[in-house]
């Protein structure tokens, strides 16, 4: 179906326009002209696109993205590279056609293109190195030089951009079948692993570390069972937690909705969430001083020799259908709290 566009008339009368920063008159104007409800939210997010004139698509933190010019400029691109793998060839495409920011793009790199690859540990998977991309990842369509810009920005801007590689058992044997599960695995249910971070971030405590990793936990998981802790974490932030680990994986947010939640929580105004934060460190304060796991200040506790945070392969057979805690509370609507 053909894709619902704006005319050469609208874009002549609005192209001039500051998209993020609109008067009330072209405000209205915005209102009376584009009468699509998708095509008038994309151009009050992200505004035009200077390639196709039509509002873009992506997400909010990086507007300069357009994903039907990029998606084309992919698709030209494809007859320059192959992995060597038909299906890993294919997986790859699907991904770039569809990215909606460059966060989302998903790149053959030559092993020329890499360097000072060392090695750094092995899991239950594959073989862990580290080493330096030269490029850089793709950032966005340059208009200018018709090629693709990169950048070596992440945290900080690197000279010399580190990543992490993994060498997977049998690779060569790799089918669509195991890729599926891999692009599944990445939007759904890494969320879960997300989650099991943040606590650990939040209360100092590695998840489950009191209990041996094994198939009673896996079983105990299915059933509802989460990590537990007495230190206080703000409301907000608990119930972008708990919907994280929600047993549906349906119901987890996808990463580009959670990297919103918790960017527009970082940046926020709002005196409820400084309250809250406030309140879990005068509670924290005094845990402090009447928790067995606390000498002075330092947090001190004792891992199972059972408890294992490596990679590896568990392949537990009629585990239970996964559920979510009976005892723990829906998380609130205070996770739709209005950021000012």
């Amino acid at each position: 179906m053909e894709k619902i566009k704006l005319n050469d008339e609208i874009i002549e009368q609005i192209k001039d326009f500051e998209w993020g920063n609109l008067t009330i008159k072209q405000s209205a104007i915005i209102e009376k002209l584009i009468l699509n409800e998708e095509l008038n939210r994309r151009y009050k997010d992200y505004g035009l696109c200077r390639e196709c004139k039509q509002p873009k698509a992506g997400h909010y933190y990086n507007n300069y993205w357009c994903q039907s010019c990029n998606s084309k400029h992919f698709q030209e691109d494809f007859k320059n590279w192959t992995s060597g793998n038909h299906e890993v060839d294919k997986f790859i495409q699907s991904l770039q056609i569809k990215s909606n920011d460059c966060s989302e793009v998903l790149e053959w790199i030559e092993y020329d293109k890499l360097e000072k690859v060392e090695y750094l540990a092995k899991g239950g998977f594959g073989i862990t190195y580290k080493a330096i991309w030269k490029d850089g990842y793709i950032l966005d369509w340059n208009l200018e030089n018709n090629q693709w810009e990169r950048s070596k920005k992440s945290s900080k801007t690197y000279e010399n951009y580190p990543v992490v590689l993994k060498c997977l058992h049998n690779s060569q044997d790799i089918t669509a079948e195991f890729l599926r599960e891999i692009e599944s695995h990445i939007k759904i249910e890494s969320i879960f692993v997300i989650r099991c971070h943040a606590y650990e971030v939040c209360t100092g405590l590695s998840p489950y570390h009191d209990i041996a990793h094994e198939v009673s936990l896996a079983i105990n998981i299915c059933r509802g069972l989460r990590p537990k802790s007495n230190y206080k974490i703000p409301q907000v932030i608990l119930n972008i937690i708990k919907q994280c680990w929600d047993a549906d994986p349906l119901k987890r947010p996808k990463a580009n909705k959670l990297h919103n939640l918790l960017y527009n929580l970082y940046y926020s105004s709002n005196h409820e969430i400084n309250n809250q934060i406030e309140q879990a460190d005068e509670i924290n304060e005094k845990l402090t001083t009447t928790s067995s796991l606390y000498t002075g200040i330092i947090l001190s506790y004792t891992i199972n020799s059972q408890a294992i945070y490596t990679s590896r392969l568990l392949d537990f057979k009629n585990l239970p259908e996964p559920k979510n805690d009976d005892e723990e509370e829906e998380y609130s609507e205070s996770l739709m709290i209005c950021y000012a």
